[in-house]
């Protein structure tokens, strides 16, 4: 039997509940991750919607008519790693390898352009497909907004390893603020992520009230997260661990690694997600080239190795730094079409459901 619409006090929980979720869940490895889609030229968005976009329930988007964008940010990975480890078995040293990726040739304006070119393109499609949408001078002067956006986090937001951008004016609140993928680990993270939960619960009744103040327009958040390289080692799993070696590599690629539409609409949320990793064309990188070490890095491994020496370790490791090279014109124009192409996956399946 169908669940009825979920009424407002249980959209609180369901919405809380799954901002724990994501921000307490585990990172997905790499032999669990599902198989990524190459976005080439015989990707026909509508055509693959229905299997691309994974929707729980479509009853938010029945007889949808009016539409607001109040949250559309893009979260850019500019830096990661992958690490292999052996198990060291019987009275053989564990191998250890691992490897440092770094983005360059694009930068921060890049994504914010990006970012904002995406958001216009999203609103055309939207209004493509005959649907009203509200402009976002509109949204912004809401009184329920300015409300929402004063306990939000601004934008850009930056760390070691990503910019979240979005375009000019917009923040993070609510669910998106608090399951943001840039929250801290350890001890703090966990209660930052409590905080996060209560927050977004305090900010729903201002979110029906936008709806309410925008005539009734549903509410479409959009959040993105796109990758820079594909990363991979030789010790996932029993067998891996128990291998002689450890191997990391990374290739460059530009992914969107994932991606959600929240949709609330009659006091009930509903979130669309990509089920598999969108890839885009591989022409956007010039090369992958070892990162040039410092006097003080050559100095460190010798003397971390002299100590290994010192007390027997059997331990071996390797490690290195890389560097992805993008062009950034060519980045530019490859990530501009993969995004306007996210954009119409999940215009197709919300016009699907209608």
């Amino acid at each position: 039997m169908a669940r009825p619409l979920t009424p407002f006090p249980r959209f609180i929980l369901v919405a809380a509940t799954w901002a724990a979720v994501s921000l307490t869940a585990p990172a997905v490895q790499a032999k669990d991750a599902p198989a990524p889609v190459a976005m080439d030229a015989e990707f026909k968005p509508a055509a693959v919607a229905a299997t691309l976009v994974d929707l729980p329930d479509s009853r938010t988007l029945k007889g949808l008519k009016r539409v607001a964008v109040p949250q559309f940010n893009v979260e850019f990975v500019i830096a990661d790693n992958v690490h292999a480890q052996t198990s060291g078995f019987a009275a053989a040293g564990r191998a250890n390898a691992s490897a440092y990726y770094k983005l360059v040739g694009v930068a921060e304006p890049d994504f914010q352009a990006l970012a904002a070119g995406m958001h216009t393109t999203f609103l055309n499609q939207l209004k493509a497909a005959g649907l009203e949408v509200v402009s976002p001078a509109e949204v912004a002067a809401a009184a329920s907004y300015r409300k929402l956006a004063e306990s939000g986090t601004p934008l850009p937001l930056r760390s070691d390893t990503s910019i979240t951008v979005a375009p000019a004016g917009m923040v993070l609140y609510g669910v998106n603020k608090a399951s943001s993928t840039q929250a801290k680990a350890g001890v703090f993270g966990a209660l930052s992520a409590i905080s996060g939960v209560a927050s977004a619960i305090g900010g729903l009744g201002e979110t029906v009230e936008l709806q309410k103040e925008l005539g009734g327009a549903a509410l479409f958040d959009v959040s993105l997260r796109v990758h820079f390289v594909q990363l991979s080692s030789n010790t996932r799993g029993f067998f891996g661990r128990m291998a002689n070696s450890a191997e990391v590599s990374g290739k460059p690629w530009v992914s969107v690694q994932s991606g959600k539409l929240t949709v609330t609409n009659a006091g009930a949320v509903n979130v669309m997600t990509l089920k598999q990793p969108l890839v885009m064309d591989p022409a956007a990188f010039t090369e992958l080239r070892v990162q040039a070490k410092s006097a003080g890095d050559v100095a460190g491994a010798v003397a971390l190795g002299v100590l290994r020496m010192a007390i027997g370790s059997k331990d071996t490791h390797s490690s290195e730094s890389y560097e992805a090279v993008a062009d950034p014109a060519k980045y530019r124009d490859v990530v501009a079409a993969g995004l306007a192409s996210v954009g119409e996956l999940f215009v197709a399946r919300a016009m699907a459901e209608r």
